[in-house]
């Protein structure tokens, strides 16, 4: 999820480039689907956490290999819509750039921007409370 919330910073970097420099795009359209897919991201994640937790209580319990096999299923159904749907905000995010060069060409935008993600990993099977991490979007993401 840390993806999604690199395309978020990503995004503001570039707007508030644009209108440093003065390029007046129409791209509202646009930073509403991204704003949709990267909310269906979030959601899609939380429920894939979620359900992850159901999987280890069933583990625990007295659940069958196909409940447990089922309910992975299911986790990782969910984490794959997830991440499709940052693939598809990433997407939405290089054609707002692309607008933007457009409307002026001379302008360098850059959807580069250093960003710090604190992660939660306590739902995770390491055991670990926190971890935080430094991502460049460059290294975090396909560049724009």
């Amino acid at each position: 999820m840390n993806q999604g919330i690199v395309l978020e910073k990503r995004l503001d970097n570039v707007l508030a480039e644009a209108k440093e420099k003065g390029i007046e795009v129409n791209v509202s359209a646009e930073i509403s689907q991204f704003s949709v897919k990267i909310a269906a991201a979030k959601d899609k994640y939380t429920q894939a956490q979620a359900k992850l937790s159901a999987v280890l209580d069933l583990k625990a319990g007295d659940a069958t290999n196909e409940q447990i096999k089922a309910a992975a299923d299911e986790v990782n159904t969910l984490l794959k819509e997830a991440r499709d749907a940052v693939k598809e905000a990433h997407g939405i995010l290089k054609t707002i750039v692309k607008k933007l060069k457009e409307a002026d060409s001379e302008a360098d935008i850059s959807a580069e921007v250093e960003v710090e993600v604190a992660q939660d990993t306590s739902a995770s099977t390491d055991g670990a409370e926190t971890d935080e991490t430094t991502e460049s979007s460059a290294e975090a993401a396909a560049s724009t």
